[in-house]
């Protein structure tokens, strides 16, 4: 298929199950019809997408059946896949049926699916695992990881769970079970307790060199995917400098590995109603990157893969720079950009669907950052807001919101989209990837941060970069777009030339100036 981030025709990506097997990825996925407004992640089930390169992705349909009214897969949620020493694959999933319950309470349990190969899974009726009631509450009780642990010879299972009689808001934990045969499950003391978070979603664990490393997701402190770092399975787990591996518009990060390199399998929230001041939702357009690792600390980043970037291969030529308020200086290898208060170079916009790739040199800054979309007069558009001072990015946008009735209500107090801050580190020179496509924007900083973004309101406008008190040069500038949109603009072009307000031909004038445009 085309899509280059997926998401299915009327319905929306909830997390991901990622497995590899075969030179295949397997992108399971909660598929989420919305049948109600305002109504997430009910009659929900596994849908697949498959991918050999995370640029042409085949969908294949629904991947486990999901049961009736009265049965506890209702509704089937997060998971993981495992294929055993037959040659088995098993499917663990959540199980949810809000009319199953315990002293009141809806509970979750653990089922599981089973097949010869990966696309034809069948559920195991007589398999049902719930939480014990005594070390773990009934209730949170989901999202199973299932890998070999080698040095205990037994299949250990992660979910994300809750310590028995707890508080509410700090009793998360991720659970530990263990097996010998998939079927018969024991409970043991929780795998990580941190007395932090109201739960740890999404559990995942794996070894890459010499870290192991523990994956979850939050809602409570933040919303984000988090990781930790241990020198083995057992040890102590340490958090990273930076823990996260996307904004908060990236949610519910899983890994899967080829044997060579580990990638990023998440989805991008949709907002309310597709406008930018609509409150974030559950489930949106499926994402990836790529990890990478840091041997000497352990620490994670992530970058564009590669095939994603080598996609974008047509360059726009002739870009006419245009400013606001900033003197811009030729250079040799770039332009320089000053500004005694706020200052911007900029570039125009013909697609919604592109790459942009730069360098941005800091000679002095007290804030500078990227325009997307942004209008000549930067009142309108997204910027992502880079302050070397305290070492963090997140986007911004103009207007920030609905106009209130008095000059001032544009929320001044809130500094920028506060929910997709990251640190970046340090650096005289800033290598800027920035992918755009529909309605999402993902930024990567340096080949090791990623900052994603949904875009609504704003089209076309100008790209550029901006800098408040002081000077930038940018160098290498370069904006491609992809084989399919390039087609489709000259699609365009072809029936446009010519007809101009009902004329069939508009004058040898309009004729020229419309094939320069194509």
């Amino acid at each position: 298929m085309e899509e280059l981030l997926y998401q299915p025709k009327d319905a929306w990506v909830g997390d991901l199950i990622p497995y590899y097997d075969g030179g295949m990825f397997y992108a399971f996925y909660l598929h989420d019809p919305r049948k109600n407004p305002e109504e997430y992640a009910e009659e929900t089930t596994w849908h697949l997408v498959k991918t050999k390169d995370f640029v042409n992705l085949e969908y294949k349909g629904e991947a486990i059946k999901r049961g009736g009214e009265k049965d506890p897969n209702y509704n089937i949620y997060t998971g993981s896949v495992i294929k055993d020493r037959d040659g088995i694959y098993h499917a663990f999933y959540t199980a949810y049926n809000s009319r199953v319950m315990i002293n009141g309470k809806s509970i979750q349990s653990v089922m599981q699916a089973t097949g010869l190969d990966p696309e034809h899974l069948e559920t195991v009726e007589d398999f049902i695992f719930t939480a014990d009631g005594e070390l773990y509450e009934e209730f949170d009780w989901r999202d199973p990881y299932v890998f070999w642990n080698e040095e205990e010879s037994c299949y250990d299972m992660l979910l994300a769970a809750r310590i028995k009689g707890s508080g509410e808001r700090r009793g998360g934990c991720v659970a530990l079970c263990r097996s010998r045969d998939l079927m018969h499950w024991s409970y043991e003391k929780p795998f990580y307790a941190p007395g932090m978070y109201i739960t740890m979603e999404c559990p995942e664990v794996f070894k890459m060199g010499k870290y192991w490393y523990l994956v979850f997701s939050t809602f409570s402190d933040r919303f984000a995917t988090h990781y930790r770092i241990g020198r083995s399975l057992n040890g102590e787990w340490e958090i990273p400098e930076e823990d996260l591996f996307d904004t908060r518009a990236n949610y519910a990060i899983k890994t899967a590995s080829d044997g060579k390199k580990r990638y990023a399998f998440g989805w991008i929230a949709s907002k309310y109603e597709n406008r930018d001041f609509g409150p974030w939702e559950w489930g949106g357009t499926m994402a990836f990157h790529e990890l990478i690792q840091d041997p000497t600390t352990g620490r994670l980043g992530t970058k564009m893969i590669k095939g994603i970037q080598e996609s974008f291969q047509h360059e726009e030529k002739d870009l006419q720079i245009k400013s606001y308020q900033g003197e811009i200086r030729q250079e040799q290898d770039g332009i320089c950009l000053a500004g005694r208060t706020l200052g911007a170079a900029m570039y125009p916009l013909s697609s919604e669907c592109f790459l942009a790739e730069f360098d941005v040199e800091v000679r002095k800054a007290s804030e500078f950052g990227i325009l997307v979309h942004a209008d000549e007069m930067m009142e309108k558009g997204y910027f992502l807001r880079m302050d070397p001072q305290k070492g963090t990015a997140a986007w911004d946008m103009w207007p920030r919101s609905e106009k209130g009735f008095y000059q001032w209500q544009i929320k001044g107090d809130v500094p920028c989209q506060i929910e997709t801050e990251r640190k970046i580190p340090h650096n005289d020179i800033y290598h800027i990837q920035l992918l755009k496509y529909k309605d999402i924007c993902i930024v990567y900083i340096n080949e090791e941060t990623a900052l994603s973004w949904r875009m609504y309101d704003h089209k076309g406008g100008n790209i550029g970069v901006y800098v408040i008190q002081g000077e930038v040069k940018v160098k290498n500038f370069h904006l491609l777009k992809r084989y399919e949109e390039e087609k489709n603009e000259k699609e365009t072009c072809k029936y446009s030339i010519g007809t101009r307000n009902g004329d069939r031909f508009g004058g040898r004038m309009w004729l020229d100036e419309r094939r320069k445009q194509c």
